[in-house]
């Protein structure tokens, strides 16, 4: 592992010493590793290259199950599980696992988007590089 350093000023260095405390990180390092992995994340998934592991949460009326489905066997070379459980009486919550490339994913989500009887597609990043 290489050893970089870098310079920051007196204040922002307080704040990222707080967050160790906070957030359950051990070393200044571990923090900083873990600040760029998801900032080279959000840049795959701006820029639309690259492959990416993503959770997709979907809301669903209970008579969406059907179409639901049908697009997660067009892509079923990106879900890698699903999880489905029921809300109450009238909803659904289906979550995707995906691994893939990142334009897919996005083309997958987008057709969940536009199934009658959803209510609510979300999404969660998670770098696919470690």
């Amino acid at each position: 592992m290489s050893v970089i350093s870098i310079s920051i000023n007196d204040e922002l260095l307080d704040k990222l010493d707080k967050l160790l405390t906070v957030k359950g990180f051990s070393t200044r390092s571990e923090i900083f590793r873990e600040a760029l992995r998801e900032y080279v994340t959000t840049e795959v998934w701006e820029e639309g290259k690259g492959p990416l592991v993503v959770t997709g949460m979907v809301i669903s009326s209970k008579k969406s199950e059907s179409p639901l489905n049908t697009i997660h066997h067009k892509y079923e070379n990106l879900v890698e599980t699903t999880l489905h459980t029921h809300l109450d009486e009238k909803n659904c919550l289906e979550i995707f696992i995906l691994k893939g490339d990142t334009k897919e994913v996005k083309e997958f989500l987008s057709e969940l988007k536009g199934l009658s009887g959803v209510k609510a597609v979300r999404h969660a990043l998670i770098s696919a590089e470690v």
